[in-house]
């Protein structure tokens, strides 16, 4: 255990069933800025969430896509300037809420996102438009980090963005909206929580704090994602979910995450893989290797999670993960062994990679690559 950590949860947590279509009760101001996936614009599920905010101007924009581009973040922003927003509510999974952090920073800070990140020279002033994060899906965690991840097309590069100023000031938990998931959403972002905190406990920057909410969180995937995977409305596989999620989100907010995030930004931005799959597809290759310098950390978890070994539990994961239906070679996402040397190369270059309990080089990667492709 560490003798010294720090840890900061700035966010007001909300949740239950339906709670989603209460929360006129924590919007201050006239003018509200919805940001929501197409599918939630043209499903009515964003409609009837401002149709909840009686006398209050309601403004909807939908034009995101998965792994948001700088572009789509500054239209968002423009329209949001132009019809003065109080209120930013972010509605949907990753994606949106990522780019609600930095639109309702942009509401009151001039220029484009370029301006701020991946290599910007300004810095973001404080935040005057009150944030709110509501996910759709179980898996991202967005809502109670301080970070968003965006596509640079000018460099095409994925990269995070982490600022104080992207805590939501309310964060609201209904496992109501998750109900109509495609199959291939549940799977991908259910695995996705699980990365997180499993990155968030063997984390070089671990605390226990982040141990206790990391190791439920992954109990509660292992027990339920199969279940809300076949029955998609069965309500208590659905909470416990969202559960897992928002815990697995807490966890890497203060720890941030490893090598398996690092590697899941070319898999995304040059094979399309969605996130989660991305993230999954190393994930038991990470646990296999993370003995090297958590070994007896490892052992505790794998026992917890009713496993005999660590061996074991990567297997486990595995098996999982093919009962969902989810790629569990690099081959079966379009990746070649021609482009192993690339993917370790940019993998290499982000910071969080370092955070990883095993010796982080080219070597290491590339082996690792190869032995899932």
């Amino acid at each position: 255990m560490k003798n010294m950590f720090n840890y900061h949860m700035p966010a007001k947590l909300y949740v239950g069933a339906g709670i989603s279509g209460e929360v006129e009760k924590y919007i201050k101001g006239d003018s509200v800025f919805i940001i929501s996936d197409p599918f939630l614009y043209s499903n009515g599920a964003a409609k009837k969430i401002g149709e909840s905010l009686k006398g209050k101007k309601v403004t909807y924009f939908s034009d995101i896509e998965p792994n948001p581009t700088c572009e789509s973040v500054d239209a968002a922003a423009k329209e949001a300037r132009a019809v003065k927003a109080d209120c930013v509510i972010g509605l949907g999974g990753g994606s949106a809420l990522d780019v609600s952090k930095i639109v309702s920073c942009l509401t009151t800070n001039e220029g484009s996102i370029y301006d701020y990140y991946a290599g910007g020279t300004r810095v973001l002033g404080k935040r005057e438009t009150t944030l709110m994060c509501i996910p759709t899906t179980a898996g991202t965690g967005s809502e109670v980090t301080n970070v968003g991840v965006y596509t640079n097309k000018k460099a095409g590069i994925k990269m995070p963005m982490v600022n104080d100023e992207f805590w939501a000031d309310y964060a609201v938990i209904d496992c109501e909206l998750t109900y109509t998931l495609p199959k291939g959403v549940t799977a991908s972002t259910g695995m996705d929580a699980f990365c997180h905190a499993i990155e968030a406990y063997w984390n070089k920057e671990a605390n226990p704090i982040c141990d206790m909410l990391a190791m439920r969180a992954m109990k509660l995937v292992l027990d339920n994602v199969r279940t809300a995977y076949s029955e998609p409305d069965n309500v208590r596989a659905r909470s416990n979910m969202m559960e897992a999620s928002l815990l697995a989100g807490i966890a890497f907010s203060q720890t941030r995450t490893t090598g398996i995030h690092a590697l899941s930004f070319p898999l995304t931005t040059e094979f399309h893989a969605s996130h989660g799959v991305a993230c999954a597809v190393t994930l038991p290759a990470f646990i296999k290797i993370s003995t090297e310098e958590e070994a007896g950390k490892m052992q505790l978890l794998a026992a917890y999670l009713g496993f005999g070994t660590v061996k074991e539990l990567a297997e486990g994961v595995e098996r999982l993960m093919r009962d969902i239906q989810l790629p569990t070679k690099l081959g079966e996402i379009g990746v070649k062994e021609s482009d192993l040397e690339h993917i370790t190369e940019v993998g290499l270059s982000a910071a969080i990679i370092q955070l990883t309990p095993a010796k982080m080089d080219s070597e290491t990667i590339f082996n690792l690559l190869k032995s899932i492709l």
